[in-house]
């Protein structure tokens, strides 16, 4: 039921996260070629419609993976992670993974060990990706409720018919001891292959590679270790077949074959049962009657070689040693070097060799990617990033030991902090030394929050579409304002109420919830916002930007590195704070988004941080982490020139 219902639904989310149903089709008219037909047609329903209801887990990895939908897993695609690494990317190649490797099993039985160890690793996913969809998503929920629920007659057999739509893995031949499986998308595969072959479409593709996997395999990694150091005997003699390399999950054996040796199951069968009782000779395997082999194509790792062009320039930076620079001829030999490992490892994929450089100096701590990198370089940037970060106090906001919690937002008013808990729909109120806890149970559940004044606060329940109005000191709502949609990120300035409503406008409204102006964003992802005196700075999962209070864009900023911000703030300067969760940092943003840094970060003992708060009277920076119910005051300390 994950693997069939709750898994695909996440990679749907993902995708539609990223880009519209039609515009992906337009992406792959180019490329349908590379698609097997029943592929093309779910992609042809993209089209006309507005969901990726009709793509499976296997299609929507190879979109995310082939356009670049999203960063890469930590490790590269087609690697499974560690499990430290809790990228975005990190979570679909987990996907994938188990999807194959329950999908692909011969045998059906799965004893309770690894029932439950599959679950908890579930999860884990589903958590994280409500976290990822900011709780607007069940997931975690939805996998609990598919561990424990009872199947009746009809449920039982809807699941049965799914898997077997899945692989329906069955016995193709046996040639003792091996018993070799395959399932729909290898018959497939092989149909199309000999289509190919038949019409004379193949011409220029000789192989293709194809997964064996021994089921149910013992002492799995002196196993593979042994095949990977014996490669080049395992290939000696063979014919149409060769061993690329032996990985985890049972014991998998990536292999190219001939195509040639795929036109009939006769000569397909005959090149794996050599194949197999050469690598038996190898090693000792389990002391059974049978061993279990199954045969899979590895479609959705084939790579599509597109040429690209080079739109913009490309900045690389250098550290040069000073003696380089003593002649002309020692510099121009480097830059010759630098241009020949270019080409050569672009491997012609660029479509002009001939390559235009510009040498320019710059300052280490301004580094641009944008055009105007030529111009800075030449002169001298004043900018106003602090000098150092200190750390003045930790704190532990969790009351109970025994209750788990989940900070999202969290600002600091006079000596008292206060922090949005929605797991147990609350707030969080407590000393500046995290003395004296309390909690102001709500009946909506809290995610931003903003200071009224020195005694209220103003909440946005998201879920709830509801804003709330609390006096931190009585502990009572004095009022609530209904909004139109979701409510998002919200922050107050001059007496009024900056609110962002469903991800893509913002209600400037009243404390009584009267709304006097609208400002329509360009894209339906903003989730955070900071209002300061003049302007107005929001942020979606990977930019920031900073809008004018009549909403006027002024400039943007994004980096590839962060692709996960929650927290915003600004400080006396106009410089723009974020927190990043995956990256465990705070990024500084200075001069109209011109530079960054990075001032904290997990050795700072940041673990996926959240609400980000910078009271401007001391200077003083409040970040909490969002699962292990830490949070710190940090001193921002700044050149003496720079003060006010």
């Amino acid at each position: 039921m994950a693997i069939i219902e709750t898994f695909p639904n996440i990679l749907r989310d993902v995708v539609q996260s990223r880009i519209s149903a039609n515009q992906l089709y337009q992406k792959c008219v180019q490329v349908l070629k590379y698609f097997l037909p029943e592929q093309q047609i779910n992609l042809a329903k993209l089209q006309h419609s507005n969901t990726y209801d009709s793509l499976d887990i296997t299609l929507i990895y190879k979109l995310l993976r082939q356009f670049s939908l999203i960063p890469p897993p930590t490790k590269g695609w087609g690697s499974i992670p560690d499990k430290v690494a809790i990228k975005l990317g990190d979570d679909i190649e987990r996907i994938r993974d188990y999807r194959n490797q329950l999908a692909h099993r011969c045998d059906t039985n799965i004893d309770k060990n690894v029932f439950d160890d599959y679950f908890d690793k579930f999860r884990d996913i589903g958590q994280r990706m409500d976290l990822y969809f900011y709780q607007r998503t069940d997931y975690e929920r939805r996998i609990i409720r598919h561990r424990t629920c009872m199947m009746d007659t009809e449920m039982q057999a809807k699941y049965e018919n799914a898997m077997k739509e899945i692989e329906n893995i069955k016995m193709r031949f046996e040639k003792m001891p091996i018993k070799f499986y395959w399932g729909e998308s290898f018959d497939r595969c092989l149909k199309n292959l000999r289509s190919m072959l038949k019409d004379e479409k193949a011409k220029g593709r000789e192989k293709v590679r194809v997964q064996i996997t021994f089921q149910n395999e013992e002492d799995v990694e002196t196993t593979i270790n042994i095949l990977n150091s014996l490669k080049v005997e395992i290939n000696e003699g063979l014919a149409g077949i060769e061993f690329i390399v032996a990985t985890s999950g049972s014991v998998i054996l990536n292999v190219d074959i001939m195509l040639k040796m795929l036109e009939t199951d006769e000569r397909l069968q005959t090149t794996m049962a050599l194949f197999i009782e050469k690598i038996l000779e190898l090693f000792t395997t389990t002391p059974t009657e049978s061993i279990a082999i199954v045969l899979l194509p590895v479609e959705e790792f084939t790579q599509w070689n597109k040429s690209k062009n080079i739109g913009e320039p490309v900045y690389l930076d250098f550290d040069i040693e000073a003696q380089l620079f003593e002649t002309d001829d020692k510099i121009e030999e480097q830059l010759g070097q630098i241009s020949d490992a270019v080409i050569k490892h672009s491997s012609g994929s660029g479509t002009n060799r001939n390559i235009t450089a510009t040498l320019l100096p710059i300052s280490l701590e301004n580094i641009s990617t944008t055009e105007k990198a030529f111009a800075q370089a030449q002169t001298t940037v004043r900018y106003n990033l602090p000098v150092s970060v200190t750390l003045r106090q930790q704190l532990n906001v969790k009351k109970s030991i025994n209750v788990n919690q989940n900070i999202w937002d969290c600002i600091k008013i006079g000596d008292t902090l206060a922090f949005t808990e929605s797991l147990n729909n609350q707030l969080i109120i407590c000393n500046a030394d995290s003395t004296n806890i309390h909690h102001i149970p709500l009946h909506y559940k809290p995610w931003y929050l903003t200071e009224v004044d020195s005694t209220t606060v103003a909440i946005s329940c998201m879920i709830d579409r509801t804003i709330l109005m609390i006096n931190i000191s009585t502990g009572n709502v004095i009022d609530k304002i209904e909004t139109s949609d979701y409510c998002y990120g919200i922050s107050y300035n001059d007496n009024t109420l900056y609110v962002v409503i469903g991800k893509s406008i913002i209600h400037v409204m009243d404390l009584r919830g009267n709304v006097f102006r609208t400002i329509y964003l360009p894209a339906d992802s903003t989730v955070n916002i900071t209002a300061d005196r003049d302007r107005l700075v929001c942020i979606d999962k990977r930019s920031i930007f900073c809008w004018s209070l009549d909403g006027k864009l002024i400039w943007t900023f994004e980096n590839g590195k962060y692709e996960s911000l929650r927290g915003v703030t600004t400080d006396n300067k106009g410089n723009v704070y974020v927190t990043d969760y995956y990256t465990n940092a705070v990024v500084e943003v200075s001069d109209e988004g011109k530079h960054h840094r990075e001032i904290l970060t997990k050795s700072d003992s940041l673990n996926h941080p959240c609400g980000i708060y910078f009271q401007k009277k001391e200077n003083v920076l409040l970040v909490c982490n969002i699962n292990d119910i830490k949070a710190f005051l940090f001193d921002v300390n700044r050149n003496i020139n720079e003060q006010d």
